[in-house]
């Protein structure tokens, strides 16, 4: 009894130490605990990132959530600014290009069908474009937890 008490106290201890560095997610995988400051949580809208205080932004992917959290850790607001303007720009473009070919297929007419579809190319295009920055944000967010990692000198030592 007094070694599971001692156990539980000193894993409570390093894991408060080392919070700052971890992501821990509760048993139903719909919640994480990101760097002890920050809270994604799985809606039927997207993952929602908040801190303490309110809710960030709703993000349309866990990794896109996540990269912005890595990126508001390192202070790189402007990446964190980029991450957050990208997704909602392509969760706007994906939801244009949804709704108006759903309209063009209940109208029943190939031809509208078609002038929709042609109307519809520089959106998907921009999509396209938008969806490649993004994931060049992702990766450098990546890049700088990678970094974070494997950067002996910006360690500190337990003590």
């Amino acid at each position: 009894m007094i070694h599971e008490q001692k156990l539980e106290v000193l894993m409570t201890r390093e894991f408060k130490k080392h919070s700052a560095n971890t992501i821990v997610d509760d048993d139903t995988g719909t919640k994480y605990l990101v760097f002890g400051k920050y809270e994604i949580t799985q809606t039927a809208e997207g993952f929602v990132v908040s801190d303490w205080y309110s809710a960030i932004h709703c993000f349309s992917a866990k990794r896109i959530a996540l990269s912005w959290c890595i990126a508001d850790k390192y202070q790189r607001y402007n990446l964190s600014n980029n991450l957050v303007i990208l997704d909602r720009r392509q969760q706007v473009l994906k939801t244009d290009i949804y709704c108006s070919r759903k309209t063009a297929e209940v109208s029943g007419h190939e031809s509208f069908y078609e002038i929709v579809n042609t109307k519809m190319q520089p959106k998907i295009d921009m999509l396209e474009s938008v969806t490649a920055e993004l994931e060049k944000c992702v990766n450098s967010a990546k890049y700088l937890q990678i970094r974070g990692f494997h950067n002996e000198t910006a360690r500190t030592s337990g003590s």
